[in-house]
C-alpha cells in the first residue's frame, strides 16, 4: 500500500484493502456488534424511564454532531451530494429522535413509531448485510466507523424504547409511519431529480441486481416497490417480530408458572 493510501481519509481502496461481506472482518464486526447490544443494553435497562427524555436528547444532540461532521468533510472533499445528503431510509433517525424530545406528545410519537418499528430492524441488517460503508472502506475507515457507532445507537435506541415501554406498538401506527416515510420519499423525489441523487435509494438500487435492472427498465414501478418496502413492509415486520416476541414472553411466563 503506498504512502497516499495509508491517509486516515483517504476514500479510493481496492477490493484487497476491503473487508468484504462474508469475511473474517465481516463477522468480525458482526460479533462486536452484537457484544456492545449486550453490554450497552444491559446497563440502559437499568436506568429509571424518567431519565430517558435526557438520554434521547444525548443521543439526539451526539448523532447530530456525528452528522454534521461527516457532511462537513464530505463537502470539504467536493464529494457528490450523494454521500452527504442526509435523506436515506437510516439518515431519518436523526429527524426522528429529535421528534422523540419534543413536548408534544403527539410529535414525540411520530419519532418513537419509526425509532421502534423501523430503525430497530433497518440497523442491524445494515450490520448484517452492509451495502453502502463497508463495501467501500476498510473497518478503520472513518466512515466505516461512523456508519457502525450510527446504526448501533439507532438499534440500541429502538430495543431501549421497546424494552422500557416507552412505546408500545399499535396497529394504527401504520398510518403515521406510513405519512412520515411518505414524506420522506416525497422530498427524496424532488432532490433526485434535481441534484442526481438516489435519495431514499428511488432512484437506484445500490447492487442488488434485479431492482438494478428494474429501476433501469421500468423506474416509476421501482420506485413504488422501494416505498412499499421502506413505507409498508419494514413497520409489519417489525411489529410481527415485536408481537411474536410479547406472545413467546407470555407462553413462557405461563408455563413456567
Amino acid at each position: 500500500m503506498g504512502t497516499e493510501e495509508k491517509k486516515f481519509f483517504y476514500d479510493h481502496f481496492e477490493k484487497n484493502q476491503i473487508w468484504e461481506i462474508g469475511s473474517f472482518g465481516h463477522i468480525f464486526t458482526i460479533i462486536l456488534f452484537l457484544i456492545l447490544t449486550v453490554v450497552v443494553l444491559y446497563f440502559l435497562i437499568k436506568l429509571d424511564t424518567r431519565h430517558s427524555r435526557k438520554l434521547l436528547l444525548i443521543t439526539a444532540i451526539s448523532v447530530s454532531i456525528m452528522e454534521i461532521i461527516k457532511i462537513s468533510l464530505r463537502i470539504a472533499k467536493n464529494q457528490a451530494y450523494d454521500s452527504w445528503v442526509p435523506l436515506y431510509y437510516c439518515s431519518l433517525f436523526i429527524f426522528a429522535i429529535w421528534l422523540t424530545v419534543s413536548k408534544n406528545p403527539k410529535i414525540q410519537r411520530i419519532g418513537y413509531i419509526y425509532i421502534g418499528m423501523g430503525a430497530v430492524i433497518a440497523a442491524p441488517f445494515n450490520i448484517i448485510y452492509p451495502s453502502t460503508s463497508l463495501a467501500l472502506f476498510p473497518i478503520w475507515h472513518p466512515a466505516e466507523i461512523h456508519s457502525f457507532v450510527y446504526h448501533f445507537i439507532m438499534f440500541i435506541t429502538g430495543l431501549y424504547i421497546l424494552i422500557k415501554k416507552i412505546y408500545v406498538p399499535k396497529r394504527k401506527d401504520s398510518v403515521i409511519y406510513l405519512i412520515f416515510i411518505f414524506v420522506a420519499c416525497i422530498a427524496a423525489v424532488i432532490l433526485n431529480e434535481a441534484l442526481g441523487t438516489n435519495c431514499m435509494f428511488l432512484a437506484d438500487a445500490f447492487g442488488l441486481p434485479i431492482l438494478d435492472t428494474l429501476a433501469s427498465s421500468c423506474p416509476i414501478i421501482y420506485m413504488l416497490i422501494v416505498f412499499f418496502a421502506q413505507g409498508v413492509l419494514m413497520f409489519w415486520m417489525s411489529f410481527g417480530i415485536y408481537n411474536l416476541i410479547i406472545y413467546l414472553k407470555k407462553r413462557k411466563k405461563q408455563y413456567g408458572n
